[in-house]
């Protein structure tokens, strides 16, 4: 989950959404940052 948390930062602290394929690694950040499922092509 560390590779997670620094992912999220760095998404909370430029305004930025989290891109992510696989969402359930940021549960409960929603408050902190807008996570956006993606899926792979």
């Amino acid at each position: 989950m560390p590779d997670e948390m620094v992912i999220a930062s760095v998404a909370h602290a430029n305004g930025l959404p989290l891109y992510t394929t696989d969402p359930n690694d940021f549960t409960g950040l929603e408050d902190l940052v807008r996570v956006q499922p993606v899926q792979r092509p």
